[in-house]
């Protein structure tokens, strides 16, 4: 009869199992102090570590056992994807990445670690802006997922990886050439079929987004509730019959993932809409709100909190010495400001029909200039660092990427609208730079916030009490810093007039940043150029008053 051995880590699991991490920690450092070569315990003690917050001791573990290990060796892999998962918790990329340059440099050409490294350097930009940026090191990133021959088992999870790359850098034609030949090898690969829909709905072409979206629904029609959503805001009178069936039946799932839930919700309360049923409409979108905040809490305190410390620190001097601007060549800043559905995107396509004008839409190279130079934190903290010497740090590298957009015009146009958070910080370094603020009725803006499925959900929308509350203390940090415009670096420009006499007010504003009157810029939506927003449909279209 065959012993059967003990399982040294019994306690342990129960521990974890439990969620006593801090406790299965001591547990595994207790156990390898006689097991030292157990890798298996080495990696839980290493998730126990990270799950009770001791980000350096796992960090320490998993970089020894990622150095220690082959590549080919099973634990690899989990060791690899806790190293992962503590760069993302720790928001330090940079020792993964160094981990993984030492690795390759003993081991060039291997696919995994190549396809490690382009994820590195890809999370570390995603970790520093959001949007669209100049990130010449993805460049790298790209280049070495190229370098994964087609035989490789890692070709594929290159692929797709290059593919998000090129879509978060709305390098539109490339991510289709991908994602298009990928579907061609797996014809039934709904997950890619979904990448490619959205990715041509970003680029705003919209027959294609919508027969690959009723593609997905014919093949499986509880797949995804995306393809839906996609058909819901970008030609509604495709959308296919059962529909609403197909949609209510996912909402009706308990299991279902609340990020599903939030696009089946939005896309009822757009069917709903369509028909002219408002009160049912809202009372779908309402339903997608409450689950983006199961999702994703919000803490509009905090929020209130940061609001009013940059209202109060309105108004302090530039820092900048515009001595450095006699220095300065390539295109210069124009900042587009406001909240979400104010008409900021409207303005922006505006401004880039002129001919010494680039629009470069929703871009985050300001923000990632910002926590390059003085870190990650909140607003109101990084504002705090911005000293002289930081100022001129930030000017260079913001201006550098507007360079890299388009070196030939005289002006380059950033239209974030979360950036109204910013025009002190934008004021201490760019204090030369045109600053127009869009607003619209209270109620128009607020309504169309809540009831447009963001990419990015603004989570302050989920509760109408607490988007009134947001909205006010947007309302009081404008007021401040209209106050503190001494300089009149500021226009303020009103979405309701603009729309009324478009040429008369965007010929003032166009003076505003030292721009003669040109007439095409009423013909913006003749651009081929897409609109990375909610409002991409309407910039297609002639100014009206909808």
């Amino acid at each position: 009869m065959v012993a059967i051995k003990p399982d040294i880590a019994s306690e342990m699991k129960r521990a974890m199992s439990a969620g006593q991490f801090n406790q299965a920690a001591k547990i595994g450092a207790r156990i390898l102090r006689l097991h030292p070569k157990r890798t298996d315990i080495e990696i839980m003690t290493a998730v126990s570590e990270l799950q009770a917050g001791s980000l350096a001791n796992a960090g320490r573990r998993l970089k020894r056992l990622f150095h220690a290990l082959p590549v080919k060796d099973r634990f690899f892999a989990p060791v690899a994807q806790n190293f992962r998962q503590y760069a993302y918790q720790s928001n330090d990329f940079a020792a993964l990445e160094t981990a993984i340059r030492k690795r390759l440099g003993t081991e060039p050409g291997n696919g995994i670690l190549a396809y490690m490294l382009a994820d590195a350097i890809f999370q570390d930009e995603l970790s520093k802006s959001p949007g669209v940026c100049v990130a010449p090191r993805l460049a790298e990133a790209i280049d070495a997922l190229g370098l994964i021959p087609a035989q490789s088992a890692q070709y594929d999870d290159a692929q797709l990886l290059l593919a998000r790359i090129h879509f978060h850098q709305e390098q539109h034609a490339q991510a289709f050439d991908v994602l298009e030949k990928f579907v061609a090898r797996y014809p039934d690969n709904l997950a890619v079929q979904m990448m490619l829909a959205t990715s041509y709905a970003a680029a705003n072409e919209a027959s294609k987004a919508v027969s690959t979206c009723l593609a997905i629904i014919s093949a499986n029609p509880l797949y995804s509730a995306q393809p839906y959503l996609i058909i819901s805001f970008m030609r509604p009178k495709s959308m296919p019959d059962g529909a609403v069936g197909y949609l209510d039946a996912m909402l009706d799932k308990q299991d279902l993932a609340n990020a599903e839930r939030y696009k089946a919700a939005f896309a009822r309360g757009r069917i709903e809409e369509a028909k002219g049923n408002m009160k049912q409409a809202f009372d779908f979108y309402k339903r997608g709100h409450a689950a983006n905040r199961a999702e994703r809490p919000f803490d509009i305190v905090h929020e209130r909190k940061e609001l009013a410390r940059l209202r109060d620190m309105a108004g302090e001097t530039p820092v900048w010495d515009p001595a450095v601007a006699a220095e300065e060549d390539g295109p210069q800043a124009i900042f587009v400001v406001g909240m979400p559905r104010s008409g900021t995107t409207l303005t922006e396509r505006i401004l880039g029909a002129h001919p010494d004008v680039y629009a470069a839409g929703e871009v985050g190279d300001f923000a990632k200039a910002v926590i390059d130079v003085v870190g990650v934190g909140p607003i109101s903290e990084q504002l705090a660092g911005i000293d002289r010497k930081a100022a001129a740090r930030i000017r260079k590298q913001y201006l550098d990427a507007l360079k890299a957009y388009a070196p030939e015009k005289r002006f380059v146009t950033n239209k974030t609208p979360a950036n109204f958070m910013r025009i002190e910080m934008i004021r201490r370094v760019f204090p030369d730079a045109p600053i127009i603020h869009t607003h619209r009725h209270p109620l128009a803006t607020c309504l169309s916030i809540y009831t447009t499925p963001f990419s990015v959900p603004m989570r302050y929308s989920d509760d109408l009490g607490e988007l009134a509350e947001y909205y006010r203390g947007y309302v009081a940090l404008m007021k401040a810093s209209f106050e503190a415009d001494d300089r009149g670096q500021m226009y303020d420009l009103s979405y309701e007039d603009l729309v009324s006499d478009p040429e008369a007010v965007a010929r003032d504003y166009l003076a505003h940043c030292g721009l003669d009157w040109h007439p095409g810029c009423l013909e913006f939506y003749r651009s081929d150029k897409a609109a990375a927003t909610a409002s991409m449909i309407q910039v297609r279209r002639p100014i009206n008053q909808d």
